[in-house]
Order: structure tokens, then sequence, then C-alpha cells
């Protein structure tokens, strides 16, 4: 009889438990969609009741796309599926649960448009890609060398640099949808610079820079010698004064690029460079009636961003120089030796020109040396300069 009774306890016990797990309520559906990976992931947390979690633990969950029995998800572990949906339209997800208490639900799960290329053009600052999405701006470092910019909402930018560059590119709309978008973008072009030039017939080459101070001597004696001079002019300098350089052209004197303004090229970008070259070039070319071909980079100082602004700006040669005259009036060359051909001599048109003009000639004169006009063709056969060179 005892034995009975505790029998009885048992059964009643379990039929309880069961009982409560019936009352409490039902596992709740949780869903979350990744447009990143056009992903939904749908999972099951406990509902109301003591006994919820146990409710879950025990249930098991498939998700299908209705009226698709072929696309359908069982999860591994019971309570999370994962399971693609297509982008650009609404998809109906029909999610059974089975175990204590079973049930069905609809979601309906609405996926923005795949993320897409509708454009790319290429500039001489590198690739400019439109996308179908407004993007969010994740500027970084392509290939190492090439930044990248968000100009527009729907628009990337890769710059290009020295370096070829073929990577690909994941961006990322605002809505969440990815993309991966290939480049490649050929290395900059180079202008070379030479610091040398044909050395043919004990050639020298005179060059002087800026234009502040115009010296009538200086056009006097290439109207009594007919000295060849190339003056590397800045713009906003050769506008004060431009009956005096026209005057130089007739003289025989050639008029080449020295910048816009005179700023230091290698602070600057790659369109802010490409500006000071071409807009130099283009008002030297409308005042005097010959777009220069040749331009020397302030201070000397240039890179392959310096040389390929110098190619977007319509030059062919970028010159440095050899010797110059210091300020003791000595002609002090590269290496420390005499004036020898083939050497390209800087002056500056300042107070001090005529004096150092002068001492130049008499020096070339006595090395035997013979003034050349300085031109394209004199660079065929020199090595380019690669160093950069200190100066003004």
């Amino acid at each position: 009889m005892p034995g009975l009774l505790i029998l009885i306890g048992l059964v009643v016990a379990a039929v309880g438990q069961r009982a409560a797990i019936a009352a409490s309520g039902a596992p709740h559906v949780e869903w979350v969609l990744s447009p990143s990976s056009n992903t939904v992931t749908v999972r099951l947390t406990p509902g109301d009741g003591q006994a919820s979690g146990e409710i879950v633990a025990r249930s098991h969950l498939t998700v299908s796309e209705a009226g698709n029995g072929r696309m359908r998800r069982h999860s591994p572990g019971g309570s999370v599926v994962r399971i693609h949906v297509p982008p650009g339209r609404q998809t109906e997800l029909l999610v059974r649960v089975q175990g204590p208490r079973p049930f069905r639900r609809t979601l309906t799960v609405t996926v923005p448009p795949a993320l897409r290329v509708t454009a790319s053009r290429h500039s001489h600052g590198g690739l400019v890609i439109s996308l179908s999405s407004p993007l969010r701006a994740r500027p970084e470092l392509l290939c190492g060398t090439n930044n990248v910019s968000f100009p527009a909402p729907g628009e990337v930018s890769v710059a290009a640099s020295p370096h070829a560059c073929r990577a690909s590119l994941t961006v990322t709309a605002r809505n969440g949808e990815r993309a991966v978008v290939p480049v490649a973008i050929p290395a900059l072009p180079e202008v070379p610079l030479y610091s040398f030039a044909s050395p043919a017939g004990g050639a020298i080459y005179i060059t002087v820079d800026d234009g502040w101070t115009p010296s009538r001597r200086v056009l006097d004696i290439m109207r009594q010698t007919h000295v060849p001079v190339t003056a590397f002019l800045i713009e906003q300098a050769a506008q004060r004064d431009l009956p005096y350089w026209r005057a130089f052209v007739q003289a025989g004197g050639t008029i080449e690029d020295h910048t816009a303004s005179h700023p230091d090229l290698t602070k600057q970008t790659l369109s802010e460079a490409t500006a000071q070259w071409g807009q130099a070039r283009l008002a030297l070319g409308r005042w005097f009636g010959h777009a220069p071909l040749m331009g020397r980079p302030p201070y000397g100082a240039f890179d392959p961003r310096v040389q390929a602004a110098a190619y977007w700006g319509g030059l062919k040669a970028l010159v440095g120089w050899s010797a110059t005259i210091d300020d003791h009036d000595r002609v002090r060359t590269w290496d420390g030796k005499g004036l020898e051909p083939g050497e390209i001599v800087i002056l500056h048109w300042d107070p001090d020109l005529d004096r150092q003009f002068a001492t130049l000639l008499a020096v070339i004169h006595a090395e035997h040396l013979h003034p050349m006009p300085l031109t394209l063709g004199s660079f065929v056969g020199i090595a380019p300069q690669w160093r950069s060179l200190a100066g003004d």
C-alpha cells in the first residue's frame, strides 16, 4: 500500500510538470537582417514562465522561404538558424518550431538592393567609382600607397600613386549592403628631371630663375653678344613687367615654367601641383606666344608626385642645375671642381644678377666654353636626376 501511494505521487508530479510547461508561454522568435551578407538570423528566446528556458532547450527550429521547399535551414543546436535572402526584394520566411509548444510564424523581410557599380572613370588623379547607393565613408590606403576617399555620397575615389595598384576594394553602403570592387590603377607618369645637358661643343647652359627684378644690363648684353639665356619665370613675377619679358624674348631669350606662385610642390596635392604648373604654362604661353615645355620646381624640391603633376600640367622635362655663383662671386659646381661642358648654371633675377652674370661670362670665356640654348634636345642621351636638390 505505501508503494502504491509513492507511485501515484510520482505520476501526479510528472503530470503536474508537463502541465506547468504547457501553461508556460511559447518561445519568442527574434530575427535580424545582415545586409552585408544578405542573411537573416532567426533565434528562439525564452518566453514567460519559469519553464521557458527548458521549452527552448527542447525545441527545434526550421526556417524556409515560403513556397520554396528547397530553401530550408535547420538549426544544428536547436535555437538559431541563418538563412540567405535575395537582395532587392521582399521575402516571406516560414518559421516552424517543434517541441513542447510547437507553432508556426511567417516573417516578412525586405532586403535593400544589392550595391553595384554604376560607372567608373579614370582621371589624372586616379580612379573614381560611382555606386548605386550612398556609402559609408571609410578612408584607407589601398596597395599601401593609394588614398581612398569619398568625394560624394555615392562615389569612392582611389588616388593614383607612383606605383601601379591592383587590388579589391570593399565598400559598404549606408544601408549595410556591401560590394567588392576590383581596382586597377597604373603608376603615375613622370616627367624626368635633368641637372646636366649635352656637353657637345663645350656647351654650357645659363638659366635665371624667378623674375622679380628684371635686369636691363643683362638684356643689353644679350642684345650685344647674342648669349642665350633661359628664364624660368614665376607667373606672378612675369606679370609685373610684361614689356621687359617680351624684349627678353626678342633678344633671343627663352621663357620656361617656374610655377604660378613658387610653392614647395612636394607639400602640395597632385591636383594643386598640377595647377601650379599648368596655370603658369598657359599664362606664359598666352603672353609670349610659346607655352613652356620645360619647368623648374621651386627650391629644387621634387618627387614622383611633382613629376606626375608636371606631366599633367603639359611639361615634357624638368630642369635642375649643377652650378651657380655663390655670395662671394665664385662659381660653385656640384662636385666642387671647375665648370665643365654640359653644366646647367642657375642664377636669379635679383639685384646681384648684373655682377654675377658678368662673373659667369668671364669664367665661361676663360674655360673656352660656349653658352648654348637649352632645349628638349639638349637632354638626348643624358641620364635623369633622381635626387632632390637644394636651392630656390
